[in-house]
């Protein structure tokens, strides 16, 4: 198969876009004025995922392709809220980014991408659902550490409440890793 690295751009600006989409809850919410970015928030997700799908017998290939697309289209759409736009709206936006974002690419990897970031999406599977806990998890993590860097703790308090709602639902490592944050 040959690529033509210059098709291959609206994949790669989508990519480096994310460095630039800032998390919105933290500055909105708490006040940080320099928070993560969707690709730091990206990263610690494909750290801990791998771990813990590892750790835990789940399809770690899967995991870390599904951690790496499940928040692609923020970086055409940016970082909603929860209840910022509707859930369709949101949902409509993310899949009209996203098919532009994998049209580049060759046809057999477009229609996998596709296809993983669904399956993260509908979230019913085995991986969408850990993908799923691993970014409230991720989102707790965070939150530990700005709770260390002297950010209220009342302020924070939300974002472990939301963790744990999505995390506690299985008693595993997870759950365990959670718990222990605070």
């Amino acid at each position: 198969m040959v690529i033509n690295k210059n098709d291959l751009g609206p994949f790669f600006d989508a990519v480096i876009g994310l460095k630039y989409v800032r998390r919105a809850g933290w500055g909105a919410k708490v006040g940080i004025k320099d928070s993560e970015s969707v690709a730091d928030h990206s990263y610690a997700m494909c750290a801990v995922g791998m771990l813990l799908s590892d750790t835990l017998g789940i399809d770690t290939c899967k995991v870390l392709k599904m951690i790496v697309l499940h928040d692609l289209a923020e970086s055409v759409v940016g970082d909603y809220m929860p209840g910022e736009v509707s859930p369709s709206q949101k949902q409509t936006e993310e899949s009209e980014a996203m098919k532009k974002i994998l049209a580049c690419l060759p046809s057999r990897i477009s229609s996998d991408y596709s296809k993983i970031w669904q399956e993260y999406v509908q979230g019913k599977t085995k991986e969408a659902i850990f993908v799923h806990r691993v970014d409230k998890l991720e989102m707790a993590l965070q939150a530990a550490r700005y709770e260390k860097e002297g950010y209220s703790k009342e302020l924070l308090a939300q974002f472990f409440s939301s963790a744990h709602k999505a995390v506690d639902s299985e008693n595993d490592i997870l759950t365990d890793i959670l718990k222990s944050l605070r």
